[in-house]
């Protein structure tokens, strides 16, 4: 320890030997890892399995049950009541749930002014499957119509001023509610249950309601919905369970191989018994997605964040070599005191210990401005485009990670040059 300690004692005089030149080679490496880190915190979010122990069993079934033909044709990204209604019909998924969003009105009395909140219409597994944490109350039993809601427990505080509010009372868009539940803080990011348009990186919702209940009081969904008949938009109670309004995601628990081989087949003989019928008239093109593939599906596995990722990578590099480049400088122009040391019989060991003193001393303060320029990376994207802000945080592992990346680039900065003044040829060093 003490001789480590002599070693950074003599790092600290070489800087203020030559201050300009180290300060240059620390503005370097940190503006490009700090560039570096802004990007990566957002790629490393938007990229996180939030459900990375069960990810591999959630599922996505599409199939092109739709009233036309159509040659190599997709199949539509969402489905309708009926196709729900058709896909459900096995009890071979561990659990399944349909649902969509759609926006809404809140309050407590008539008298109150309406607060607009997002609403999830879904179905009592999915709370199960997504692995949602209650904090009062419990799901509803089962899939029935019913006049109860369940509430994040943001939108709780903000309407009764507390969370522990089950059996409480409530108005939605001019119909009373019972609160069944109460969620706990849940920010699962992002979420891949609905990343249709984008949806996965926007925030939970505010309210749960039964998907019978949605129907039933015709919520129709904000985020996609399209017919192939003749339908009525405003008549979800009927034309929405009848005909081909599409508005609906559906996801399915195959624990096993073996399920999810089983739930291929059902798919396969489904669209058998859809084409006796007449009502699948289009080519079979059935697909089972998993829930860590359902972005790039909806071709929504964002280009542009991977692009800046590949620019900030590339600009990394460029500051590494000029930094490089810097550290070499400050070597020869010390060359004559290292080789001094060896002619004194400090070894080519001694002379690496050396360098990784100054590999550390520069690592730790190259980190603290790299974070520093992160950080305000960060806050200006949020500023610019503020949905970004659900993604900019640090946790442990990236925090750790980055600061091992700091480290990584501090050794690589000075390993040429520790390496050759550590053997290099020692009369020639003492000639120069």
């Amino acid at each position: 320890m003490e001789q480590f300690l002599y070693y950074l004692k003599v790092s600290l005089k070489s800087i203020r030997r030559a201050p300009l030149p180290y300060s240059l080679t620390v503005l370097i490496l940190s503006l490009g890892l700090g560039v570096f880190f802004a990007n990566a915190t957002f790629y490393y979010r938007l990229n996180l399995d939030p459900l990375p122990h069960k990810s591999d069993k959630l599922f996505f079934p599409f199939m092109n049950l739709v009233p036309y033909e159509c040659q190599n044709c997709e199949p539509p990204k969402v489905l309708s009541y009926s196709n729900v209604q058709k896909l459900g019909a096995t009890d071979i998924p561990s659990a399944k749930a349909a649902m969509y969003s759609a926006d809404g009105y809140l309050r407590l009395t008539p008298q109150q002014p309406p607060m607009p909140v997002k609403i999830r219409l879904t179905q009592p597994d999915f709370f199960r499957m997504f692995e949602v944490p209650f904090l009062h109350g419990s799901v509803w039993p089962d899939g029935s119509a019913r006049a109860e809601v369940i509430l994040s427990r943001q939108t709780a505080e903000k309407l009764f001023g507390e969370t522990n509010v089950v059996g409480r009372r409530l108005t939605l868009d001019d119909f009373e509610y019972i609160v069944s539940a109460v969620l706990a803080d849940w920010t699962m990011l992002p979420r891949l249950f609905d990343a249709n348009n984008n949806n996965h990186l926007s925030e939970v919702e505010d309210i749960y309601l039964p998907l019978e209940t949605g129907y039933d009081r015709n919520y129709l969904s904000n985020s996609q919905s399209s017919s192939f008949d003749d339908a009525d938009y405003r008549k979800l109670a009927t034309d929405g369970r009848t005909k081909a309004i599409h508005q609906l995601q559906y996801w399915v628990q195959l624990d096993t191989v073996e399920q999810q081989q089983a739930y291929r087949q059902f798919m396969a003989n489904l669209t058998a018994d859809e084409k006796k019928a007449g009502r699948h008239p289009s080519a079979e093109n059935n697909k089972l997605v998993g829930m860590r593939d359902i972005v790039a599906h909806f071709n929504q596995d964002g280009g542009d964040i991977k692009a800046f990722a590949l620019v900030t990578l590339l600009f990394l590099l460029v500051c590494l070599f000029n930094a490089s480049h810097l550290s070499l400088n400050r070597y020869i122009a010390n060359q004559y005191e290292i080789s001094l040391r060896r002619a004194l019989g400090a070894s080519r060991w001694h002379i690496q210990q050396q360098a990784l003193a100054d590999v550390l001393l520069m690592a730790g303060i190259t980190s603290v401005a790299a974070l520093l320029i992160g950080y305000s990376g960060i806050s200006l994207m949020n500023y610019l485009l503020p949905a970004n802000r659900l993604f900019s945080s640090w946790d442990w592992t990236l925090l750790l990670s980055l600061l091992a990346l700091t480290f990584g680039c501090s050794y690589l900065v000075t390993l040429y040059p520790s390496l050759r003044a550590s053997f290099g040829a020692l009369n020639q060093q003492l000639k120069e």
